[in-house]
């Protein structure tokens, strides 16, 4: 039997470096991700019913990050229909979600003849005979769409998906804060490891883009993840903000907006829960302190920019006293 050591992001730090950066303002965020989409910032809003509807769309949007719009609509009109809304809200960069088989199909000559560009196959687990079809079919169909493929979590996996014609790669399965795959499944692999294993495929095989999904709390998470990828997908983080779908509701005098997993609404599924989230206020300031930190991260490792982050970074692996060494401690929090 063969065992793999799995890392995931509180199992290690960045190693400092000397820097040269002045100002954290002056790090780039931008991103390319090809096709002719370009973000200011490395952020997707993820495609879940819960994070991203239309006021999370057009504010990500804004904010020069790139939204994905969920496919879990109750027909494929409802989601035509919430395309057309992003147009005539201005949206420059917005994806859209399709599954596999004939509604994956369907969904994306019905949103291609509408305009879409940006296409996100979303399913739990990508590294299979449907997606590869799909993907085929969706390279060969429409080969100047920007084609976002997920999720995956090993080489062999994401270099299915290029090979098939996917622009990005979506790696992460069971990392999110809401998923439970991993234990119900037992399958999965910690998120570094797998972005680790990933971005080396993508480095030296057939070239493709890696987009980092799930586990991700805080921007140091961000930072770390963003040495294996080229943007990080945000669920948790934007989940509870105002321009988060779903109601606000107090208990104990304290907000909160329930968060649910993408598998909640499928009734074959038992791969995803619900929650609920504190309310977090508007995402543009959600938004700011998260860059904040991530450019703070890269000032510490003396770079100007997110590909430059990727140039030999040095981690070191700690233990669980480390980790709580590394958090605020021995002091009582507030006033």
């Amino acid at each position: 039997m063969k065992i793999k050591e799995g890392l995931t992001f509180d199992d290690v730090l960045l190693v400092p470096k000397y820097s040269d950066v002045t100002s954290r303002k002056n790090v780039d965020l931008s991103v390319d991700l090809g096709k002719g989409v370009k973000l200011k910032i490395p952020v997707i809003s993820a495609n879940m019913k819960t994070v991203t509807g239309h006021d999370m769309a057009v504010k990500i949007d804004r904010l020069g990050g790139l939204p994905i719009m969920h496919r879990f609509y109750n027909s494929l009109e409802e989601q035509v229909n919430a395309f057309a809304d992003m147009i005539v809200a201005g949206v420059k960069n917005v994806g859209v979600s399709i599954g596999v088989g004939r509604p994956g199909h369907d969904a994306f000559h019905a949103l291609a003849e509408m305009g879409a560009t940006i296409f996100c196959l979303d399913i739990a687990h990508a590294d299979s005979e449907s997606a590869v079809k799909l993907i085929k079919h969706v390279s060969k169909a429409l080969p100047q769409a920007l084609l976002i493929a997920g999720n995956v979590a090993t080489t062999s996996g994401a270099q299915r998906l290029a090979d098939a014609g996917a622009d990005i790669i979506k790696v992460g399965v069971g990392p999110g804060s809401l998923c439970t795959t991993r234990i119900e499944t037992g399958n999965g692999v910690p998120s570094l490891t797998a972005l680790d294993d990933v971005y080396e495929q993508s480095r030296f095989g057939e070239k493709f883009k890696i987009i980092a999904d799930g586990g991700l709390k805080n921007s140091g998470d961000i930072t770390k993840a963003l040495v294996f990828s080229h943007a990080v997908m945000l669920g948790n983080l934007l989940a509870g903000t105002h321009e988060s779908p779903g109601t606000e509701y107090t208990l104990d005098g304290k907000k909160y907006k329930e968060y649910a997993g993408s598998s909640t609404y499928k009734t074959n599924h038992v791969e995803g829960v619900v929650g609920s989230v504190p309310y977090k206020g508007h995402v543009e300031n959600v938004i700011i302190k998260l860059m904040e930190g991530l450019r703070s991260g890269c000032s510490y490792q003396g770079v100007h920019n997110l590909e430059d982050l990727k140039k030999d970074p040095e981690f070191v692996s700690i233990t669980n006293v480390g980790l709580i060494e590394s958090k605020p401690h021995d002091v009582i929090l507030g006033k």
